[in-house]
């Protein structure tokens, strides 16, 4: 009789109320990547404002700018090496981040550099996004009030992951297209023995990956003109396909004024 009553006095599991997901009971801080290349030297400076802005990880990479070194010692930039900085920020810090950022690219000419965000779609684990957000307590729902920032959001990065020693053709490919320029990094590629043998592609290790910004209106034209002299099937193996910038801010602002005025 007392064992039945003990089982009677356990609550009934299917009653028991489940937990809230997350985002319903949490306001939800958007993240974006952050990407900026910036002169070999300079990576130290952009990861202390980072931090100084609570961005929680930031990695650096090395690579090289494709324009001829001649161009360089013109243009008063030294050589081409330039370090690459990846970093999750929220989006509200943009702002900030971004007048920052316009400041030191306009200190002298070898600080000069690009930066661009990238939007997240999702996030995998609850404790991943608190620390990306610095979320050390009560994160209640609710409107937050958010800087206004002069996106500039028509431009794509197109990404092209090609063989070793094919770089100079995707530029080429990518310039008569009317792209400007692009920044190499070195990387190392596994391939699928699966997909290899049933299409017949051998994926070599050796890689490089081309990262060019370009205006969505030329878009779809670099890509065609890549896919053509440096795709798949030609001896490079190139892989190319673009993302959408959030914004962009940094070299790129200043095209407008670079180019010759007309006379009337």
């Amino acid at each position: 009789m007392k064992k039945k009553e003990k089982a009677d006095s356990l609550p009934n599991r299917e009653e028991t109320p489940s937990k809230a997901p997350f985002d319903k009971t949490h306001k939800l801080e958007n993240i974006d990547l952050l990407a900026a290349v910036v002169p070999n030297g300079q990576s130290e400076y952009i990861v202390d404002l980072l931090n100084e802005n609570q961005a929680a990880v930031c990695f650096v990479s090395h690579g090289k700018g494709t324009a001829p070194s001649s161009f360089y010692e013109v243009m008063g930039w030294g050589e081409n090496k330039k370090q690459i900085i990846f970093s999750l920020i929220v989006r509200s810090s943009w702002a900030k981040i971004k007048s920052s950022l316009l400041t030191r690219f306009q200190t002298s000419d070898w600080s000069r550099g690009v930066a661009f965000t990238l939007p997240l779609d999702s996030i995998c684990g609850v404790s991943a996004y608190n620390m990306l957000v610095n979320n050390r307590g009560d994160n209640k729902k609710e409107e937050s009030t958010m800087e206004e920032v002069n996106k500039k959001s028509d431009y794509e990065m197109v990404m092209v992951i090609v063989n070793d020693g094919f770089t100079d053709l995707v530029m080429e490919a990518a310039k008569e297209a009317g792209a400007k320029g692009g920044t190499i990094l070195t990387a190392r590629g596994t391939g699928n023995k699966d997909i290899e043998k049933f299409f017949g592609v051998v994926i070599t290790p050796e890689k490089q990956i081309v990262i060019i910004l370009v205006p969505k209106t030329i878009k779809d034209k670099v890509i065609s003109n890549i896919y053509k002299q440096a795709g798949l099937n030609t001896k490079g193996q190139g892989i190319c396909f673009a993302l959408s910038c959030h914004d962009v801010c940094g070299i790129v602002e200043n095209e407008e004024e670079a180019k010759p005025q007309l006379a009337d």
